[in-house]
């Protein structure tokens, strides 16, 4: 079974450096989605083992949260406010792509190196699952800062987030019910408050990218 998980961690970290690829915001989005599947995949995965193994069920229900809000509502929410703005061609990126990609394999070497000082973890034994995790948060972080757009890094924060929740899952296999369901409700308030954002953004701007927010320095 943890060869399953070592799998998809590498496929959720791989679906970080194609998101650091792409270049549209629809892009951003489809990527995102993908990468929210195959954490739903791997909560399912760890869900039927709980419910076969101890009768938890709370795990397959968080599997069931993450495909609603994640695969299906946020993404077609981030669809429909890029839709009802005005779209440009701009450039969204700061760097370069390919420096981009550099940087994502530096925070994983990075990442790798730094868990391994820890005394602790798996006798010794570096954890792949969470190394991969874990460098996911940080090339969404990396996103995030390195995006001009705001729907880029309303992306970027989600894909902290499910960094953030995916170390947690493969930390522990299987948070409380009632903390997994208090971090889907802050994550759904900050998307719709920053989606707000965006309207407000582009309707005084006539654009999305951050840089014009310079123009209120006084």
């Amino acid at each position: 079974m943890s060869n399953y998980f070592d799998a998809l961690s590498v496929l959720i970290l791989f679906s970080s450096f194609i998101l650091m690829a792409n270049k549209r915001i629809k892009s951003y989005i489809k990527t995102f989605r993908i990468q929210s599947l195959l954490i739903a995949l791997a909560a399912g995965i760890m869900g039927i083992k709980g419910s076969f193994e101890e009768g938890r069920i709370d795990i397959l229900v968080v599997c069931l949260l993450i495909v609603v809000l994640k695969v299906i509502f946020i993404p077609n929410l981030l669809n429909k406010t890029y839709a009802n703005i005005e779209y440009k061609v701009e450039k969204d990126f700061i760097l370069n792509i390919p420096i981009l990609i550099l940087m994502c394999c530096a925070l994983v070497v990075f990442t790798y190196f730094s868990l391994s000082t820890i005394d602790g973890i798996n006798a010794g034994i570096i954890n792949t699952q969470v190394v991969n995790s874990v460098s996911v948060i940080l090339i969404g972080l990396l996103f995030m800062i390195s995006r001009k757009k705001a729907i880029g890094q309303i992306v970027g924060f989600l894909v902290i987030e499910n960094g953030l929740y995916i170390t947690a899952l493969f930390s522990t296999h299987g948070m409380p019910f009632i903390v997994d369901v208090g971090i889907f409700i802050d994550v759904i308030t900050a998307v719709m408050i920053l989606g707000f954002m965006v309207f407000r953004i582009n309707e005084k701007f006539e654009s999305i990218d951050i840089d014009k927010l310079n123009n209120l320095r006084g």
